[in-house]
């Protein structure tokens, strides 16, 4: 046999190619997170923030979006509150406050719902109520989701004082008022002083058996009609519009109606629910709050620390 080359070895490594390989990771690592965030857009259909509802809703307004608190922080305003609760409480009075005075006539009748129970309705009425407290108006608030209330224990365990009375009675309110024709306004309403806020409360009452008949009756309209004249504000805690049908039922008797969306559970296909009603002319006024919103997602500068809060956001905290 005769050779005819001699065999040698290449400097550079046949396989695999370096420069392919880096190119590669890197294409793959550009790659696959995109496509995550992507598919993660297209299939999230939440509502994270006023934002969001903005782009939705163009002839309701989107009165404001509220933090999302966690179980230690403060779950109601107070008289001088500089946190991101009280500062965006102070632009839900202000653009509501707003809306009722561009009527002409008295429109201080403020309904507060939501699609269904867990969206935080009764923490931003009883806020809301308070907030306007802070301005030296009379404030009524009305526990009226009469199936499911809630008033008595988000104000128990808190620092709240009776005012003029013994003590607070949950078991006579709204319903036992309703039914019971002896009862008078006086002995419902319970003046409560909520760290140095001052307002009326008139708790849900009992949870009834007829709950439907009951807010149908005139005693209601009336009631709603005397409030109005004898305060500043009346704020009423209503049921959920998309479980029990209570809220139409009373819901001519509103001048507002303040829906409440809870960020990051609220889907997106729900406010076509309370849109429609508003074309069928059975919501009038109709607005809306975003709830729970995180710090990242706040429009109006929850996440920057420029010391419109407590406390100053560090420079080292991001």
């Amino acid at each position: 046999s005769m050779v005819v080359d001699s065999a040698y070895s290449s400097e550079l490594p046949v396989s695999p190619t370096i420069p392919l390989v880096f190119f590669a990771a890197f294409v793959l690592g550009l790659l696959i997170p995109f496509s995550l965030i992507y598919a993660n857009s297209l299939l999230d259909n939440k509502i994270h923030n006023k934002s969001d509802l903005e782009k939705m809703v163009v002839n309701v307004p989107v009165l404001a979006e509220l933090p999302k608190l966690g179980k230690k922080d403060e779950q109601m305003v107070r008289k001088e509150d500089r946190s991101v609760l009280g500062e965006s409480m102070r632009i839900l009075r202000t653009n509501l406050d707003y809306l009722i005075r561009s009527k002409s006539d008295k429109h201080n009748v403020i309904y507060v719902t939501s699609s269904v129970p867990g969206e935080g309705k009764t923490f931003v009425a009883s806020n809301l109520a308070l907030i306007f407290s802070n301005t030296d108006k009379k404030v009524l608030l009305i526990g009226a989701d009469i199936r499911n209330p809630k008033f008595y224990s988000f104000f128990s365990k808190k620092e709240v004082d009776i005012l003029g009375k013994k003590g607070r009675n949950k078991d006579i309110g709204l319903t036992e008022y309703l039914y019971d024709d002896s009862l008078t306004t006086q002995d419902i309403i319970n003046p409560l002083l909520v760290h140095t806020n001052t307002i009326d409360v008139i708790y849900s009452g009992k949870i009834p058996p007829n709950p439907t008949e009951l807010l149908m009756s005139d005693k209601m309209k009336i009631l709603l009609g005397e409030m109005s004249l004898k305060y500043d504000y009346v704020v009423v805690d209503t049921a959920p519009l998309m479980v029990v049908s209570d809220t139409l039922l009373i819901s001519e008797f509103a001048d507002h109606i303040i829906y409440v969306l809870r960020a990051g559970v609220t889907e997106t296909k729900v406010i076509e629910f309370p849109l429609k009603l508003q074309a069928e002319g059975k919501l009038k006024g109709l607005s809306f709050v975003v709830n729970g919103v995180k710090a990242t997602n706040l429009g109006y500068g929850g996440t920057y620390g420029y010391g419109y809060g407590k406390s100053t956001k560090k420079w080292w905290k991001f």
